[in-house]
């Protein structure tokens, strides 16, 4: 007997930008907008802290801020290297289009928000990164698991956050909405 293959269903897709200057933030906002569409109406975070680390503050500066824009449309699962080289191209935007103090002023990141995990392309290959096309490898970030997000040994320090995962979750629990409407059960 041969097994069916199903593709997976669709995801939320999100950037998180983080940067010293809080004013790239409307503009990176705009740049996702005109190229992805609208940012769901409870898709845009507050400015949190970002932890210092050395990192960054060579090429980004110190005082760092994170910002999320989760997009309003559910989006294949298979879109983040597209989003990745995006992302990248909008960074060069907003580098080119002010005098910034740091070689880089602001950091693009794309993710996806499923119903069981969150996961962030990068460019960056490592031992936990399976590799997606074009140079961009993806990474689960968080895991679902018992009612809550849980970290990898390999997440990012500020993804530890209670109030990321809060933010998150609410994603997560829309998408499972939406997927028994569309399966017609009560079970996604």
């Amino acid at each position: 007997m041969r097994r069916e293959c199903r593709e997976a269903p669709h995801a939320f897709l999100f950037f998180g930008v983080f940067s010293g200057f809080e004013e790239t933030f409307p503009e990176v906002r705009k740049l996702i907008v005109e190229r992805f569409g609208a940012i769901h109406p409870q898709g845009e975070s507050p400015s949190y802290p970002f932890p210092e680390t050395r990192t960054y503050r060579r090429t980004m500066g110190s005082g760092l801020r994170r910002k999320f824009y989760v997009l309003e449309d559910l989006w294949p699962q298979t879109c983040l290297a597209r989003a990745k080289h995006a992302s990248l191209d909008m960074e060069k935007i907003i580098e080119e289009s002010h005098e910034f103090p740091v070689e880089r002023p602001v950091n693009i990141d794309p993710g996806l928000v499923n119903d069981c995990r969150v996961l962030l392309a990068s460019t960056k290959d490592y031992s936990h990164r399976i590799y997606r096309e074009s140079g961009i490898w993806e990474e689960v970030t968080l895991v679902f698991e018992k009612g809550e997000y849980r970290s990898l040994p390999w997440t990012y320090p500020d993804f530890n956050s209670p109030a990321y995962h809060e933010f998150f979750e609410r994603f997560r629990n829309e998408l499972l909405e939406r997927l028994r409407r569309e399966a017609g059960t009560g079970d996604p």
